[in-house]
């Protein structure tokens, strides 16, 4: 298995408002161009890229953090790869929801399957959670193939989704995995590895 370095977009307005995005656009919020940047100065300080392949997802929030990676590590921005297999779930209906506990009022039945069935979990409008299994399985079928490392620009169920199929667990498993703005995860035939990113993180002003 290549090298494959899975970093979460930074804080976007959505998520400082506390409503969920999908596959909705909204901008990184100053704190999270700041996570961003903090992110890259990890990179430029701590790994050496001889060769590499950034590929991001579609969106505005996880393209602005992968543009601010590329440039603290001299990567071209022309070379960065929008790969639509790493889009968010797409919601359907109740994007721009505030809150997961309003879709729990609203459907207790799609709630509860979002947590413990996930695979199942299917909101209107949107697609279900094989669907999105499926897409992000195509894609890792195809990079490990290349022995380049790959550093992924996402979102946080993208990376529990690539984790967990790399580690063959249920769908209940993997939306159980921790997430954050903070870590960058790394994989290969190996390990998987978290780098928390330095305490200063935390000082940065928010």
């Amino acid at each position: 298995m290549t090298d494959i370095y899975l970093v979460r977009h930074g804080e976007s307005e959505w998520n400082r408002e506390g409503r969920i995005q999908g596959q909705c656009n909204s901008p990184l919020t100053e704190f999270g161009i700041a996570q961003a940047q903090a992110i890259s100065s990890y990179f430029s300080e701590h790994l050496s890229f001889e060769q590499l392949k950034i590929f991001c997802s579609p969106l505005d929030r996880a393209r602005q953090t992968a543009e601010i990676l590329a440039e603290g590590i001299n990567y071209p921005l022309e070379a960065i790869i929008i790969e639509p297999r790493l889009n968010d779930f797409n919601l359907g209906k109740i994007a721009g929801t505030y809150g997961w506990e309003k879709v729990a009022e609203m459907d207790p039945e799609l709630a509860r399957l979002r947590l413990q069935n996930p695979l199942y979990f299917h909101p209107p409008g949107g697609e279900s959670g094989s669907e999105f299994k499926d897409r992000i399985s195509e894609f890792l079928d195809e990079i490990i193939q290349d022995k380049t490392p790959k550093l992924l620009i996402s979102h946080g169920i993208v990376n529990k989704f690539i984790r967990g199929i790399r580690m063959n667990l249920s769908g209940k498993q993997m939306i159980e995995l921790g997430e954050s703005q903070d870590t960058i995860y790394h994989l290969n035939d190996f390990q998987e590895q978290e780098i928390k990113l330095p305490q200063w993180l935390e000082l940065i002003p928010n």
